[in-house]
């Protein structure tokens, strides 16, 4: 797609084009191209920055094909949700996402969900350079007890809808890619790739992922959703989030005054 910032489209009576529009994520500016939006106009109201990319190529669509998007691009799209984050220190955001010890009370039989915890989960075999983590049958056994004995009523469990989970790490062991994702149905994921296509499969339904990761200079977290399918293709794709996000930051230049002062 060419970037001019020439490129437009009218329909229905709204003239679509590839010039930016500015976006305020916290202290930071963006000029992303309108056609990169959600919605390929600009922010939502209220300020909330969506993002979409196009596999195979990992670029936006052509602006005003957003209106008109046939189901095979509508597979193919992949959202990117973009937030600020100052509540909590951005270095702990995916290790907390991975925990309950944020969001439960000591004492709290949630915080022994094995569902709910990484370091409570089993790591497996590497897969296109991830790690799965399984849930612990054996420790979800123990934690069905007990919460069944506190709760006084059976723990409610449907495995079918539990999420597989993903990580990256960094050299020093840090968290820095986190995802889960639905699990196929008999070996299908909804979707199977043709060439540069996505194309149905014999599931009843498409399976997705959600994959965090973050920007901790700039305390900024992306949430990203794409088809399960596309797995394999989660660093390109984390890769070009980090590469558009860095190629339409308004950088602020520093001015030096006469008495050669900033």
């Amino acid at each position: 797609m060419s970037e001019s910032t020439a490129e437009s489209r009218a329909l229905n009576g709204y003239t679509y084009t590839t010039e930016p529009v500015e976006a305020r994520i916290g202290p930071h500016r963006f000029a992303f191209p309108a056609n990169y939006y959600d919605d390929q106009i600009g922010p939502a109201i209220g300020g909330g920055v969506g993002l979409t990319l196009m596999w195979p190529g990992l670029q936006a669509a052509p602006p005003g094909t957003r209106p008109t998007r046939s189901m095979a691009d509508h597979y193919r799209a992949i959202s990117v949700s973009i937030d600020y984050v100052d509540k909590v220190p951005i270095s702990e955001l995916l290790q907390r996402m991975a925990s309950t010890e944020a969001t439960t009370e000591d004492g709290a039989i949630e915080r022994t969900n094995p569902r709910r915890r990484l370091d409570l989960r089993t790591p497996g075999t590497p897969q296109f350079g991830l790690i799965p983590y399984a849930i612990d049958e054996t420790r979800m056994e123990a934690y069905a007890q007990a919460y069944s004995k506190q709760r006084g009523e059976a723990l409610a469990r449907n495995p079918r809808t539990e999420k597989e989970w993903y990580v990256a790490r960094s050299g020093d062991d840090e968290l820095t890619t986190f995802i889960r994702c639905d699990q196929p149905l008999n070996g299908l994921n909804g979707l199977v790739i043709e060439g540069e296509r996505l194309v149905p499969d014999d599931a009843p339904e498409v399976a997705s992922c959600t994959h965090d990761v973050v920007d901790i200079p700039d305390s900024l977290s992306m949430t990203i959703r794409y088809p399960r399918v596309l797995l394999k293709d989660w660093r390109a794709i984390e890769d070009a989030v980090r590469a558009t996000m860095a190629r339409y930051r308004i950088r602020t230049v520093a001015t030096v005054n006469s008495s050669g002062t900033i």
